[in-house]
């Protein structure tokens, strides 16, 4: 505003100046002076003249001559402001943040010779109190005030400004890094760095430098050890993590190799071997396999899960698996598994599978012992005359349905059977064709020829005389063709329900001029063509032993006194279709580790009589049980191998060994309600 008003003096006429300083003067001379209305013109006509500068005549060049001053004066009240704060911003600087150790030791030398001494505090004279002012009232405030000590003053030297500096970081540049208390290789060991680790250099003494890790170990390490940059590779011990959503782990460095598992994004690896592709790792739960390098990192990430439900049927892949109660190795044992033992996978969280055993016995098994694919079941020879069951059987090239198609066979013709996978068989035709039909389409049962005088149609399919009513019969008789269907209804179309061979007796129910309602030794009912039978006893001499059945019996009495380990099927332990299975596959046929699921295979049945074995078991037949109150085709909870003598070795229960048993000794209770034979 000083600007301002100089500018408009200045732009007042000469006579008006004058007036103006002669009225500065008068005032100066009589400072109280009144002056009356008349006395006051000279100012009223300057003041008028100051009007009339800013009326309407007031042009461009009067605008410009007041705008300039005001303009200057606000750009120079400007520059002081941004001058006071900048000022203000670099002492703070300074004097908190010590980003310039050098410029502040200039700073504070200033600051020291500018300062005087500073000056004592003495206690206050009470008289000199009273003549400069009023004693206040004492008060405890003020009391605190007087007792508190003078400030101290800080000077920072260089040497107290050191441990202010940018601390500086290294990074382990090998695998494993000793840490040694002094700085020299002989020095004692206090501790170990892992690769890549960020330490905290402290210091240097000759070839070693003096760290501090992040969990507080202090010590020397050579410098040709530290780094000042993160590496990028990968060696081995390293920790790393998986970057991707699910991470698979494999069998081999290469997509070809099988999958034994995988990671979830986030899932611990400790790398075991490095490759410039494919590094080999393992897992926080023990699986070890090959990933994909580009999978995995040193970044620490959130583990997105922890397990999959998967519901899956998987096999074993190994000759003995352990299930286990927990997912770990050093989890309590709770099971056995056999190579290609069938179990469900439940769920996984990439290195172990929750399953569940065909007993329901359910478990955790390391993902690496299962595989994805069924066993390929092994053929074993039988050389053994088969007929074809059905109207027309096609005989294929492979054992498969989608193979070439080399022959076809008819119902009731007789072929050989030359070896078996339980599923498929290799047959040879009449006419010489060989190849595979499904096991399904054959069967034992020597078909009946048909009676004479008809060209077509069997005898027993013509529809009985109208005095072919059944009528009440009893007795006993025996089977007197090789093989003999028990059916489900008087008629060839029914259902099969039995076969019976020769010399089995069966008790009579009914009969009328073809059929007979007969019941067999083992319970079961149904009709059998009056044919097929005869009242007299049969002396039937005893069947004589094979070879493959008896070294059967050799193998099995190897095992006696190995101790019962469930769902176990090795020399170290068995359970009952765990020595069976166990027996059979040194012999070369593949049997399935259940006690059902062999009752259910499609080996040949064999009848027997509950009170006398020996008149047709044969050493090395399997033998069947189950509960005697059940029915006798129901679920076989049992197994064991005939011996002969009316004996069977077989594995009993928990607790106990394998042993021989007598099987008449288990009438009582669980008689045997079925017989296979395999060789």
């Amino acid at each position: 505003m000083v600007f301002l008003f100089t500018a408009i003096y200045f732009r007042l006429t000469g006579n008006e100046f004058e007036v103006e300083m002669a009225l500065h003067r008068r005032h100066k001379e009589d400072p109280f002076e009144t002056y009356d209305l008349k006395k006051k013109r000279p100012a009223r006509r300057a003041r008028r003249k100051l009007r009339s500068y800013f009326s309407s005549s007031f042009n461009g060049g009067k605008w410009v001559s007041v705008a300039v001053p005001v303009i200057a004066f606000a750009l120079l009240v400007s520059v002081f402001v941004v001058k006071i704060v900048t000022d203000s911003k670099s002492v703070s600087d300074e004097k908190f943040r010590n980003e310039n150790p050098v410029e502040m030791q200039e700073n504070i030398g200033r600051i020291q010779r500018n300062i005087k001494a500073l000056p004592e505090i003495n206690d206050a004279d009470p008289t000199q109190a009273a003549e400069t002012e009023p004693v206040p009232e004492t008060t405890l405030s003020t009391e605190k005030e007087t007792e508190s000590p003078a400030p101290n003053v800080v000077v920072m030297t260089p040497d107290e400004t050191e441990g202010n500096a940018v601390k500086e970081y290294l990074y382990v540049a090998s695998s494993v890094v000793n840490v040694r208390q002094n700085a020299s290789t002989d020095s004692d060991l206090v501790g170990q760095l892992s690769f890549n680790q960020k330490v905290e250099k402290l210091g240097q003494k000759d070839d070693f430098i003096k760290i501090k890790a992040e969990d507080g170990l202090q010590g020397y390490v050579h410098k040709d050890l530290l780094s000042t940059e993160l590496s990028e590779a990968i060696v081995p011990g390293m920790s790393m993590y998986v970057q991707v959503g699910q991470a698979y782990i494999r069998s081999g460095a290469g997509t070809t190799y099988d999958i034994i598992g995988f990671g979830f994004k986030g899932t611990p690896l400790t790398v075991v071997e490095s490759g410039a592709e494919w590094s080999l790792v393992k897992t926080d739960t023990g699986l070890s396999g090959y990933m994909l390098n580009e999978l995995f990192g040193t970044r620490q990430v959130e583990r997105t899960r922890i397990t999959m439900e998967t519901n899956a049927v998987r096999y074993i892949n190994y000759s003995v698996v352990y299930m286990r109660e927990e997912a770990t190795a050093d989890s309590e044992q709770i099971g056995v598994l056999a190579m290609d033992d069938r179990v469900l996978q439940i769920s996984t969280d990439g290195s172990w599978s929750k399953v569940e055993a065909s007993d329901g016995l359910q478990g955790y098994v390391r993902n690496d012992l299962l595989r994805e694919t069924a066993p390929v079941t092994p053929f074993a020879t039988t050389n053994r005359n088969q007929y074809i069951s059905v109207s027309v059987s096609n005989v294929r090239a492979e054992a498969s349905t989608d193979s070439e198609v080399v022959g076809q066979a008819r119902k009731d013709e007789q072929v050989l059977q030359i070896e078996t996978d339980g599923t498929w068989s290799r047959i040879r035709t009449s006419a010489g064709v060989e190849g595979y039909v499904l096991n399904e389409f054959l069967t034992g049962v020597v078909p009946v020829p048909p009676s004479s005088g008809s060209s077509t149609t069997p005898a027993e399919t013509t529809p009985p005389p109208s005095n072919s009513s059944f009528r009440d019969i009893s007795g006993t008789v025996y089977v007197k063709a090789s093989a003999a269907n028990l059916r489900s209804e008087p008629n060839t179309s029914s259902l099969i329900v039995d076969t019976l061979y020769y010399g089995a007796s069966l008790q009579r129910i009914s009969t009328n001029d073809i059929w007979t309602k007969v019941k067999t030794g083992n319970g079961q009912i149904g009709f059998m063509d009056n044919s097929l039978f005869q009242t007299e006893v049969i002396e039937s001499t005893p069947p004589q032993a094979t070879s493959q059945g008896q070294q059967v019996v050799e193998y099995a009495k190897q095992l006696l006194g190995v101790p019962y380990v469930y769902a176990g099927a090795s020399a170290n332990g068995v359970d009952c279709s765990g020595l069976t299975k166990y027996v059979y596959g040194r012999m070369g046929v593949y049997l399935y580790h259940g006690s059902n699921s062999q009752a259910r295979s499609n080996y040949q049945s064999i009848s027997f009589s509950t009170s006398n074995y020996e008149a047709t078991l044969l050493p090395g037949d399997l033998v069947f049980f189950n509960n005697v109150y059940t029915s006798p085709n129901s679920n076989y909870t049992h197994v064991g191998i005939y011996v002969g003598n009316g004996q069977m070795i077989h594995s009993p229960q928990p607790g106990q060994t394998v042993r021989y048993e007598s099987l008449y000794d288990r009438n009582a209770y669980s008689p045997v309600r079925l017989v296979k034979r395999i060789f």
